[in-house]
């Protein structure tokens, strides 16, 4: 199921004296850079030479193509059949305190089908 944008937000934490303050420990915060590549491999070298960090620091794609670590398992829609268009990649990140896991060094992969309002999250490691 997708859902529209409007009306997403972050749910409010619980106010009162009474409650125990909320901690949620290392967080990492994340910044949306461009780079002319459109291999994404080749522009996460790009980017990791021109910022002096390792490409590990690098946390996924917004569309594009996807870099698959296997083989190629673009979905197809269950609604309709076609074949569903890449939304996002995504990678478990340098820190093991707040890396998401896709079964170690590995990433995830979200498609969706907009008319349909099908989206399919997948993992390859």
């Amino acid at each position: 199921m997708l859902f529209p944008l409007d009306g997403l937000g972050p749910i409010p934490l619980p106010e009162g004296d009474d409650e125990a303050p909320l901690v949620l420990g290392d967080v990492r915060a994340v910044v949306l850079e461009r780079e002319p590549e459109d291999d994404y491999e080749l522009a996460r070298a790009a980017w990791a030479a021109r910022s002096e960090r390792p490409k590990s620091a690098v946390l996924g794609q917004l569309g594009g193509r996807p870099a698959w670590i296997q083989a190629d398992e673009t979905p197809s829609c269950p609604s309709c059949a076609r074949t569903m268009p890449f939304i996002v990649q995504l990678e478990e990140g340098p820190d093991h305190r707040t890396s998401m896991n896709f079964g170690g060094a590995g990433s995830a992969y979200a498609f969706a089908c907009e008319p349909c309002g099908r989206a399919l999250f997948l993992w390859q490691c």
